[in-house]
């Protein structure tokens, strides 16, 4: 009896050691991987940095990174925000993920993109892989890659989120007078009240995150896309005072990037601190060529965002970890595209495919370990839309040839401003890149085709809020994506492009204000004082209507008065049937209740006054599911 006894207790004993090593061994394997921070400014060129030859900023802990890196010294994104986010993320080009537009229903990555022959392939974003291999995954900050489920960061992939709707902390889905300080951002879903600047705000979350999962052994990764450098040019006035000489709206952008770069040094004290930054992949990155800035300085190139010429698309790109990249301090010159970050990470960090993913990108490790990578015969192509159907002109880059718009061909080293067409000259050039680009343009068509809907009935559906900025179509004047334009009562009106997933009873009010603002439809709103504004001491309100005094960015950081409009009706219309209700003045909203079916809907609320006349667009719309 007392053999088995003992033999029992022996068993357990190497049971227990076996799950005591295979627990160190996970612990181990774990601390074997490498975090990864992937840092993305927005709007800042490739001439925003003094390392890289500006010679007015200070960033010094730009510099510093520059120096500890490896640096792609002619790598592109695309033109705009969207765009380049949904190419990192993805791996894939942004007219055939989906998310090619910073709007009208095209700024969703596909969960799918049909090929040529019809056949779906699957998307899966950067942090997916991540989290499938072990990973804690955090987003922080901008997103602008779909705001409503199931296109939201919280559904793609992170553990945790902090963020905000549309493609500024300003435009119409965010907060009411929301202004780069102490605003309303979501985490996962839920909106929060912040404290402190939206940039310091970013990176604390970052860091609290890193923190936490240092204190539990998990690997991170963090996708740390700022604000900053976009509108609105709002930033604490101390950062500013470097640049008082420079044109107001230059200063303010320079402060911005003045105060990103002190908290990109906050960062990497923190890394230090915790003796995890020889084993972090610290990337950083801008989204699209610079704005403000390249009129003072554009690195020798033509173009700025939005433009296909380099400077529209040629960005900084530093990448640093200091256990697997030994050769550092040094440049890359081989053409690089963002496309080329994910299935890079995915080789540097021994991820295992859970899912085959078909990649527009390159691998780049050799490159990164100072290794043998042919390039000379790959091409890309930098297209996007601005616009509601169609797309922008385009580039195709090859080394350092450059094709724009078709007929227009440039040898960046020897040109880097684009002067010279040189066409008629390398004919054979000019014929291959045109191939290319037909070739190309053959094989994202379908997903032209396709646009994203807006789900609204889905099993966890409890309502949802949707704003000008979401409208698929538009007539009239003004920007919906802009709260100033709704301040303005600009005579804008669009449709939203809906997908009933379950059938049933659903209530629509339609508002002219955010219910935040708690005021009647024909009422205006006084003006609104940023903090920006009191900083700089700022007392002067434009006058309103002045349309284009708002659209150069509210400088001083005043928001004109809201406008009061003669609303009288609303003429409610779905998919081409419309119901016209009275608004009397003191209405806040106006309520309809019906039954809709499964299937696509076209939703429009347009205000009237008493003659019928469309004033404008019902800006904003809950919808609620109430069977």
């Amino acid at each position: 009896m007392k053999n088995i006894y003992f033999n029992k207790l022996i068993l357990l004993s190497l049971l227990v050691m076996i799950l005591i090593s295979c627990v160190d061994k996970t612990k181990q394997i774990k601390k074997s991987k490498p975090n990864v921070i992937v840092l993305v400014s927005d709007d800042q060129g490739y001439g925003d940095i003094a390392f890289l030859g500006n010679p007015s900023l200070k960033t010094p802990n730009l510099d510093k990174l520059a120096e500890q890196s490896i640096r792609f010294t002619d790598f592109h994104v695309s033109s705009i925000c969207t765009p380049s986010r949904s190419q990192l993320l993805t791996g894939v080009d942004a007219v055939r993920n989906g998310a090619y537009n910073y709007g009208f229903g095209k700024n969703n990555i596909f969960h799918s993109y049909p090929d040529i022959e019809g056949n779906e392939h699957e998307i899966h974003l950067m942090p997916e892989f991540f989290k499938a291999n072990g990973y804690r995954t955090g987003h922080f900050g901008k997103w602008h890659l779909g705001d409503f489920y199931p296109f939201r960061s919280m559904d793609r992939g992170f553990d945790e989120t902090f963020t905000f709707p549309g493609a500024a902390v300003w435009q119409t889905p965010n907060q009411w007078n929301n202004d780069c300080f102490d605003d309303v951002y979501l985490r996962n879903g839920k909106p929060e009240k912040t404290e402190g600047y939206c940039t310091d705000v970013w990176f604390s979350e970052s860091i609290n995150f890193i923190e936490k999962s240092v204190k539990d052994d998990e690997p991170f990764f963090v996708y740390l896309p700022t604000s900053a450098m976009h509108t609105p040019q709002y930033v604490p006035a101390k950062y500013m005072e470097p640049y008082k000489d420079f044109p107001p709206l230059v200063a303010q952008f320079f402060g911005m990037i003045a105060n990103f770069d002190e908290n990109l040094g906050r960062l990497d004290s923190v890394l230090d601190n915790l003796k995890i930054k020889d084993n972090t992949i610290l990337l950083y990155m801008s989204d699209n060529g610079g704005t403000l800035g390249v009129q003072h300085y554009n690195a020798g190139m033509k173009g700025k965002k939005c433009s296909v010429y380099d400077g529209g698309h040629r960005v900084p790109f530093f990448m640093r970890w200091p256990n697997g990249i030994k050769s550092t301090n040094r440049d890359i010159t081989d053409l690089t595209v963002v496309q080329d970050v994910l299935p890079t990470l995915i080789d540097l960090c021994d991820l295992k495919m859970p899912w085959k993913q078909n990649f527009d990108g390159v691998n780049l490790s050799n490159l990164i370990k100072d290794e043998s990578l042919d390039l000379s015969g790959r091409m890309s192509v930098v297209q996007f839309s601005t616009k509601r159907v169609g797309l922008n002109g385009y580039s195709v880059l090859w080394n350092k040839w450059r094709l724009v718009d078709g007929m227009k061909l440039y040898n960046f080293e020897n040109d880097p401003g684009q002067k010279n067409n040189v066409a008629k000259k390398y004919p054979e050039v000019l014929k291959k890149m045109q191939d290319y680009y037909v070739s190309w343009r053959t094989s994202v068509e379908p997903s032209l085709a396709k646009n994203s809907q807006i789900d609204i009935g889905y099993p966890a559906f409890e309502s949802i809020e949707l704003t000008s900025f979401d409208w698929l179509e538009l007539e009239g004047k003004g920007d919906p994506s802009q709260q100033i334009d709704i301040r303005l009562g600009m005579e804008m009106h669009g449709s939203w492009n809906i997908n009933v997933v379950e059938n049933g009873t659903y209530e629509l009010t339609f508002r002219r204000w955010p219910k935040e603002v708690d005021v009647a439809i024909n009422s205006g709103l006084p003006a609104h004082f940023t903090e920006f504004a009191k900083q700089i001491g700022a007392t002067k309100i434009p006058e309103n209507g002045k349309y284009h005094n708002w659209r150069s960015i509210c400088p001083n950081g005043i928001h004109p008065e809201g406008k009061a409009l003669p609303i009288s009706k609303i003429n409610f219309i779905a998919n081409e049937k419309s119901q016209i209700k009275n608004i009397s003045s003191e209405d806040k909203s106006v309520r309809f209740v019906m039954d809709l079916s499964k299937g696509p809907l076209k939703l429009q609320g347009d205000f009237l006054d008493i003659k019928g006349n469309i004033l404008c667009g019902a800006y904003y719309v809950d919808i609620v599911k109430i069977d």
